[in-house]
């Protein structure tokens, strides 16, 4: 059997748990401000099922923290609609389109420029985060699924700079928001 053996080093690194705790409240602020800009009165007009807006955070998904907003919040497999902005510590950022199949039906003429360049998640959970982000599910383009839901994903490249990284995912929630209407 090996020994195990505790990483003292890492335990007593009060200044790397210090910047994550900063790093982290930092993606909280930013959340809280991309939901406050998309309130509840805006998100009925463009889905009538609209639950507003959720931030939530968690510290295993698939052994790695995670912080979650989520706008509209209809995971219904027929008529829903959802945007999803995943930052995955150690994995990157990232925004998921959740489609329930008849809001798909209805949207399709509109969705052109959104499949343009986000990627299928072609998988047959919406959660499976690790599998539908590896590359051998991704494709680009618009091939919805028979019944049921369907889920398109784009990686974001942050910018150190808040503003910057702030204004970039603000255009992309309306740029989802806007083929969705």
């Amino acid at each position: 059997m090996t020994e195990l053996k505790l990483d003292l080093e890492l335990l007593k690194n009060n200044t790397l748990f210090q910047k994550i705790k900063e790093q982290s409240d930092l993606v909280e602020d930013l959340f809280s401000s991309l939901a406050n800009d998309f309130p509840q009165k805006e998100l009925r007009k463009i889905h009538q099922n609209a639950k507003g807006t959720k931030i939530s955070k968690g510290y295993n998904l698939e052994n790695s923290p995670y912080q979650v907003l989520d706008l509209v919040r209809d995971f219904d497999e027929q008529t829903g609609f959802n945007i999803r902005v995943l930052n995955w510590w150690g994995n990157g950022l990232f925004i998921f389109v959740y489609f329930g199949g008849l809001t798909l039906e209805k949207y399709l003429g509109s969705l052109s420029e959104l499949t343009a360049s986000y990627k299928n998640c072609n998988h047959s959970s919406p959660w499976a985060y690790g599998q539908i982000i590896s590359k051998e599910l991704q494709e680009v383009g618009l091939k919805p699924k028979k019944d049921g839901f369907s889920q398109f994903f784009k990686q974001i490249d942050p910018d150190p700079e808040y503003s910057k990284t702030y204004s970039l995912i603000k255009k992309e929630i309306r740029f989802v928001l806007d083929n969705h209407s």
